[in-house]
């Protein structure tokens, strides 16, 4: 990778990293200016067919959660050997329990949830994952490449 591609995905995980940390740790939840909208959007939604009985916000939740944790998995599994992409996954675990626990005893007004964190891991994980295919990809792609290129051609 040129240097000027290096130094701009440098600059950009910086970014995202301080961006899970304000929102892991700002004193009050993150959604809160959101949550007259939230609420106006699930009553539409039951207006017109989706069932009452589905846990809605805890979805969005979960699934916000999950993409979050997407960009750490890709980072920290393009910053590790190909064998140890799943350490991003176990980063991003003791990570989301770390952050559970903090919101948990210091910030009064944050809910510490399980539910949180397998979604944060899972996130971490399908952005390793994502990864290890786009290497997978372009390492198939560079063998068929070789192997062509070395074919001895006949006149």
């Amino acid at each position: 990778m040129s240097t000027s591609r290096h130094r701009a995905a440098l600059i950009l995980a910086i970014v995202y990293f301080a961006a899970l940390a304000a929102i892991a740790f700002w004193p009050s939840p993150v959604d809160r200016p959101i949550d007259a909208m939230l609420v106006d959007l699930f009553k539409w939604l039951h207006r017109h067919g989706v069932p009452r009985r589905l846990p809605l916000y805890r979805m969005v939740e979960f699934g916000s959660n999950i993409l979050l944790f997407v960009p750490f998995g890709v980072v920290l599994a393009l910053r590790l050997a190909l064998r140890y992409w799943w350490l991003a996954v176990v980063m991003a675990a003791a990570t989301s329990t770390a952050i559970e626990l903090t919101q948990s005893s210091v910030l009064p007004s944050r809910v510490a949830d399980w539910h949180d964190m397998v979604a944060n891991t899972s996130g971490a994980l399908l952005g390793a994952v994502c990864v290890l295919a786009v290497r997978s990809r372009l390492l198939r792609r560079a063998r068929r490449k070789s192997a062509h290129n070395s074919v001895p051609t006949v006149e």
